[in-house]
């Protein structure tokens, strides 16, 4: 089990002609993945507005995943890349028309090299990545590619590595985010009345390959309630993800379970916000727990944790081998959690959870 710790970025060789260049007064941030990957530029968002105080700096994430930048200051603007072709048009002249001085693309597929393309901006800014040839979109549409170590780090810091090879220096890695006061309400209200010490868990994902098993979680449900604490269970909307949790939680207490598939992200962040300790599997919640500094064990199976695992003193990992990382396709059965995560079992979960149990004290003694 490993600490998920601080970070500290390492200069690259930098873009020499970029830094030379006039200071861009017109910057585009693009990051067309998943939430948790919207919600982790923060801090490249915080390096950019300390480096260019007075710059526009927009953004433009995937749809349905801006929220996670709700209330960060340091964008003049978030959008959502449309997923129909005709207002993907629209949308692409619309970005033309801005006319930016800088493009920093931290996704690297071929929908965020046509926005790069489509932008024509002065320097168009992305990773260098070698397996594609010059010809192709992914490399054609950017002019400054700036290369990653041998091993990379966490997505957090190959991207503060990013800026800093273009003359951004980085600062500090914290995902700074705070449930706004009408979410933190609603989740006091929806606890009220759970014996502390409350475990927010997390136990899917919409690649339910990362999902922790019903077996495991139920073993480690049961002996949590057993010891006097609650639990309060996150999901997803979808049926698989709702049907997953509803298992997990047969036979448990009523009175000591809450279970919640209809969250907003302020919703969610509230809850997590207000639990004692966080356990889940590598998805988003699992990075705003990070974010919220929470007490906090995430597994790892078929994903990497070297790229995503929680940041913070009090946060721990763990990451179970599995065949997947060294095989060049995926060779676990889709829909259902991974070979690796069935076979470890809940140990790991069970050891960290005595043991931060014990270091917190009496119930409801949170620390600060």
């Amino acid at each position: 089990m490993a600490k998920g710790g601080g970070l500290k970025a390492e200069p690259l060789t930098p873009a020499r002609d970029l830094i030379a260049s006039a200071e861009p007064e017109r910057i585009l941030v693009v990051c067309l993945r998943y939430l948790g990957d919207s919600l982790l530029l923060r801090p490249a968002l915080r390096a950019l507005r300390n480096r260019f105080p007075h710059a526009q700096i927009d953004v433009v994430v995937a749809a349905g995943t801006a929220i996670a930048l709700q209330g960060d200051q340091n964008a003049t603007s978030v959008g959502e890349w449309p997923r129909a072709f005709g207002s993907v048009l629209v949308e692409a002249c619309r970005i033309r028309r801005c006319r930016y001085d800088w493009l920093v693309d931290f996704t690297g597929n071929d929908r965020s090299a046509f926005v790069s393309l489509a932008s024509g901006a002065r320097w168009r800014i992305t990773y260098d990545r070698p397996r594609f040839a010059e010809w192709t979109l992914r490399r054609a549409a950017y002019n400054v590619r700036i290369r990653h170590r041998k091993k990379k780090p966490h997505t957090i810091i190959q991207r503060l590595e990013l800026l800093e090879a273009c003359g951004v220096p980085a600062c500090g890695t914290e995902v700074d985010l705070v449930p706004d006061v009408e979410a933190r309400n609603w989740a006091e209200a929806q606890l009220g009345g759970l014996p502390r010490p409350i475990l927010a868990a997390h136990l899917t994902s919409r690649d339910m390959q990362k999902a922790i098993p019903v077996s495991s979680a139920a073993s480690v449900l049961r002996e949590f309630i057993a010891a006097g604490g609650s639990v309060i269970l996150t999901s997803g909307s979808a049926a698989t993800e709702r049907e997953h949790v509803a298992t997990a939680v047969a036979g448990l207490p009523s009175n000591r379970v809450r279970t919640f598939s209809d969250a907003t992200f302020q919703q969610l962040a509230a809850l997590l916000a207000a639990a004692d300790f966080y356990w889940g599997a590598d998805t988003a919640p699992s990075h705003i727990a990070s974010a919220l500094g929470r007490t906090m064990l995430v597994e790892f199976g078929p994903s990497r944790a070297s790229h995503w695992y929680p940041l913070g003193e009090a946060a721990e990992f763990v990451e179970h081998p599995c065949s997947c990382q060294a095989a060049k396709s995926n060779t676990c059965r889709k829909a259902v959690p991974a070979r690796c995560l069935v076979e470890a079992g809940p140990g790991a979960a069970l050891d960290w959870l005595r043991r931060v149990t014990v270091q917190r004290g009496p119930a409801g003694d949170r620390g600060g």
